[in-house]
């Protein structure tokens, strides 16, 4: 008991006192509690319209004109938005047009005529800046700079908080700008407010999870974009600012309490990754194409996604998050007054529940020992979990998770030694974690049966699929390198997608090659079938997927070839103690290669043989192609191409029985009744190439026929 009295009192300390690596676990852990609270639906009334890779395609590379940009808003405006705020700057002037360069190379008379049309249409600039006015609703967005500061000929007009109460020094607290990139005076002037759309990474792991709700520039404390729309939105309503002696204390938009930590910055409370709010491409509200439904009302944030030139930043729940969104976010938390919310006295919580379990697990393990003392230290453990997470969903506060499990571990750990070397004496024996193999099933394998870690293996009736992507060196010549191994990744994600689906094991890569086995490391007694499933289900993704990347990346045509064989093979670890590689080898597995390579000589996608479609069972459909004797094998396989399923006979009937008709003839050296019935698979399949194989073989055995001991067998000599 004093053990647990004595580490509850220490860590209490640790958590009072702020451990770095500590608090950025805990950081960690309310990032998965977001992930387990899973997607929630955004606020309805946020929208943004986004300048994406499609829009830049369509209207022309960015930024676009101040002309593009003034329509765009023009079309916004006219569908009734309550507040349109721009995530964008327009900090560089349009340079008028060089009239008097072009006296000598047209008359005098035609530059006249153009300095009047200028004069009419005005500048871009003034255009923008038009369309500004006009609408009264815009928000116009800036950045500060923070390490540094361009040299500007005025400083601009920017929106500052109008209520400010600052008692002591909490504002030193407040980070500070030492310059601006503002839009141009005459697109400042024209907006109905301004804002900054700062973001700061956490300086633990660069991820963004807070957006500042105040920065000081000079003497004043400036407005954020999110809160400069509401600003706007509630035109009656007083923005305010308190700073205490420790920091910002709050900040309000009328009653609206925003709570922000001492640093005057908002904890997200993210609603899902990119594109959890509505997106609306730029491009299809410049071409009227967009209803204006979706705008009425709303409050719009204008900012730029295109993957080339958009703010991207990373979040706890995704890698690439618009920057645009961020600020979304933070509209909807304000706007729901919905917020994660982390006041200082959580602190005390942390605390009296970090002592509070580490005492109660003492007193549990007075009596509770072994396998009953980790289930009341686990169940303890349960019980916070749920207990924060239900306060955390309901409330939006994320009480400390790894201070009061650490509590609990140091505290069961220590204890359980204590009794290990004083009272019981006994062994405890450390299990390693296996994390050498990266396929899931065969973790848990291993995890199951430690034995299995042993070199060696055993031998066992497998199916094993090998597939490759056909013509895959004239690919690599038309395409970039990075544009080839992005193809690459892409294909083979989809290929090891469809394995897993049909409980596979991937087994290796190679190239563009993929090996993948059925029944292990876990028996499996429908190996065979699962495998075929898994081939018909690779060429129909491949299929949907090709015409997509096709359209949308334009990468070419990708063709792949599967072969499929069961057997007897030995499946194990091999390799060294250092480096192990869980994989099959033999003689079967050779000929699944070997069968893979043949679907390019008879152009077919899926080469099966006997024993595979046997041992599958009468679910599916093929067509006996040939039988075939393979380098470096003297048994002759007979080899089938892989259909589809029974329901799809009537699809295939036709041609199976004229092509084993042909396959008959040809069989019984009557080449020329075979070389005729071929040809009718030809006249309804003219693009059948194991039929136009079989016309080229038996005008070749009419030309010289074959020994006399033929049987029928293809003997090839290549791999």
């Amino acid at each position: 008991m004093r053990i647990a009295l004595l580490l509850g009192s220490v860590l209490g300390i640790v958590r009072f006192a702020g451990c770095d690596p500590l608090l950025l676990l805990d950081t960690r852990a309310t990032d998965f509690r977001l992930m387990q609270r899973g997607r929630q639906e955004p606020s309805p009334e946020v929208v943004i319209v986004a300048v994406d890779d499609a829009s830049i395609a369509s209207v022309g590379r960015w930024p676009w004109s101040r002309t593009t940009m003034a329509t765009l808003l023009d079309r916004i405006d006219g569908a009734g938005p309550s507040v349109i705020g721009f995530d964008v700057v327009q900090s560089e002037a349009t340079a008028p047009p060089d009239l008097e360069s072009l006296r000598g190379h047209v008359d005098d008379e035609s530059v006249e005529k153009v300095r009047r049309a200028l004069a009419t249409v005005g500048s871009e600039d003034a255009q923008l800046a038009a369309a500004v006015a006009r609408s009264g609703k815009v928000v116009a967005g800036y950045f500060f700079e923070m390490d540094h500061a361009v040299p500007r000929a005025s400083e601009p007009a920017l929106g500052a908080y109008k209520s400010v109460q600052v008692q002591g020094s909490g504002e030193r607290q407040i980070p500070k700008a030492l310059g601006v990139v503002a839009n141009l005076d005459i697109i400042n002037k024209s907006a109905r407010a301004t804002g900054f759309f700062n973001t700061f990474p956490d300086p633990g792991d660069g991820y963004f999870r807070r957006v500042p709700m105040v920065i000081r520039y000079g003497d004043q404390l400036m407005l954020p974009l999110p809160v400069a729309m509401l600003s706007v939105l509630w035109p009656d309503r007083v923005t305010s600012v308190r700073i205490a002696p420790f920091g910002v204390e709050e900040i309000r938009i009328g009653k609206q309490d925003i709570p922000v930590a001492e640093d005057g910055q908002l904890l997200l409370n993210y609603r899902g990754p990119k594109l959890t709010f509505p997106h609306i491409p730029a491009a299809e509200v410049l071409a009227g194409r967009v209803d204006p439904a979706r705008f009425k009302d709303k409050l719009v944030l204008v900012g730029v996604t295109a993957t080339a030139v958009a703010d991207i930043r990373a979040t706890p729940l995704d890698g690439v998050f618009p920057g645009v969104e961020i600020q979304a976010t933070a509209l909807d938390n304000i706007l729901r007054a919905s917020f994660l919310r982390q006041p200082r006295w959580t602190v005390l919580l942390d605390v009296g529940a970090i002592f509070g379990m580490a005492v109660m697990l003492g007193l549990m393990l007075r009596w509770a020992r072994g396998v009953s003392g980790a289930l009341a230290a686990l169940s303890m453990l349960a019980a916070y979990l749920v207990g924060s997470q239900w306060m955390f969903v309901t409330t939006g506060i994320p009480l400390g998770i790894v201070h009061p499990i650490l509590a609990v571990v140091v505290v069961y750990a220590t204890i359980a030694v204590y009794q290990y070397v004083v009272q019981e004496g006994q062994r405890r024996r450390a299990r390693e974690a296996f994390s050498r193999y990266l396929n899931p099933e065969i973790a848990r394998a291993l995890s199951e049966n430690p034995e299995m870690i042993r070199l060696g293996g055993e031998r066992r009736e497998l199916t094993v699929l090998f597939s490759d992507i056909r013509g895959f060196t004239s690919i690599s010549e038309r395409l970039e390198p990075e544009d080839l191994v992005e193809l690459l990744n892409v294909y083979l994600g989809e290929m090891t997608e469809v394995i897993f689906e049909q409980s596979g094991t991937l087994d290796k890569y190679v190239g563009d090659a993929i090996m993948a086995v059925w029944g292990a490391p876990l028996p499996q007694p429908t190996h065979a079938a699962l495998a075929c499933e898994a081939a018909l289900s690779m060429c129909r993704r491949l299929v949907e997927r090709t015409q997509d990347w096709q359209a949308e990346r334009g990468w070419p045509r990708i063709e792949a070839g599967i072969g499929l064989h069961t057997g007897d093979m030995v499946v194990g670890n091999m390799g060294s103690t250092q480096h192990l590689s869980y994989t099959v080898i033999g003689d079967n597995v050779n000929l699944a290669s070997r069968l893979e390579s043949l679907t390019k000589t008879y152009g077919v996608q899926v080469l099966v043989s006997a024993d595979t479609l046997a041992a599958a069972g009468k679910d599916f459909l093929a067509r006996e192609l040939d039988i075939v004797a393979v380098k470096g094998r003297s048994a002759a396989v007979t080899i089938y191409e892989l259909l589809g399923h029974v329901a799809e006979r009537e699809r295939w009937q036709e041609l199976l029985d004229v092509f084993a008709e042909g396959v008959a003839a040809y069989r019984q050296r009557n080449f020329r009744e075979a070389m005729a019935t071929f040809g009718r698979v030809l006249d309804s399949h003219p693009d059948d190439r194991p039929s136009s194989m079989y016309v080229e073989r038996c005008r070749a055995f009419l030309a010289t026929p074959p020994p006399a001991d033929w049987q029928g067998v293809t003997v090839m000599e290549s791999k």
